[in-house]
């Protein structure tokens, strides 16, 4: 698994590349965003698009991280989830509870008030 990181405006981006499962993958999805969560104040973009699969415990850090992020008043937002972890998310009902755009573009605009398009 690989996690780059970048900032925009007022948003660090995660671009993770992989797979986020049971074990070291998660474990290291997890520090990414605590990482993020300790030692930065921006919401956060977790970037899907190079994500080839997620399961149930990836699914569970992402749910866990929302909570920590949502207490800090802060935004853990999705870009760019494939069509089956779309699907994922809505079945689990995860769809109406994270924020789900297309691109980093629209999320940042949205967020920031600019625009309104979600994915979906």
């Amino acid at each position: 698994m690989i996690v780059e990181k970048k900032h925009v405006e007022n948003f660090t981006v995660l671009y993770v590349e992989g797979l986020i499962k049971l074990g070291e993958s998660a474990e290291f999805f997890s520090s990414a965003l605590e990482n993020v969560l300790k030692n930065e104040s921006s919401n956060v973009i977790v970037d899907f698009t190079k994500i080839d699969y997620i399961d149930s415990t990836g699914i569970g850090e992402l749910v866990g991280y929302l909570g920590k992020f949502t207490t800090q008043n802060r935004k853990l937002i999705l870009v760019n989830p494939s069509e089956r972890i779309q699907k994922l998310l809505r079945l689990a009902k995860l769809d109406s509870v994270f924020k789900i755009y297309h691109t980093e573009e629209e999320a940042i605009g949205a967020e920031s008030g600019k625009t309104s398009s979600r994915a979906g």
